[in-house]
């Protein structure tokens, strides 16, 4: 049920409001930010472009990741060290690989960190 609509409305007309440019002011504050975008868009390329630069010079060392042993680890000793240190197999196998697949060793290094 439609409620009845003032006089000076008719149909399919739009509220001043929602029509942009409606009046001066916000003409001029619609053109005002035109202008800021266009700024804003140039100082970002100058900043893009800098910061670019600054990255070509920068040296990035890789961080020193201990290297993994080429050791072969038994499957059997990586479920041990999994089930009974309560960590995952990739955990297990780093601690084997770092321990000389020692499974004793790798369990007293496990504790003593």
């Amino acid at each position: 049920m439609a409620e009845p609509q003032p006089s000076r409305i008719q149909e399919g007309d739009q509220a001043p409001s929602a029509i942009p440019g409606s009046n001066k002011s916000e003409t001029a504050a619609l053109n005002s930010l035109d202008s800021h975008a266009t700024e804003m868009n140039s100082t970002n390329t100058a900043s893009t472009a800098a910061l670019g630069k600054a990255m070509k010079n920068l040296n990035i060392a890789s961080e020193d990741k201990p290297e993994s042993k080429n050791v072969k680890v038994e499957m059997a000793d990586v479920v041990l060290l999994a089930e009974n240190l309560d960590v995952s197999r990739a955990r297990a196998t780093e601690l084997l690989k770092a321990n000389d697949a020692d499974p004793f060793k790798a369990m007293r290094a496990w504790i003593a960190a």
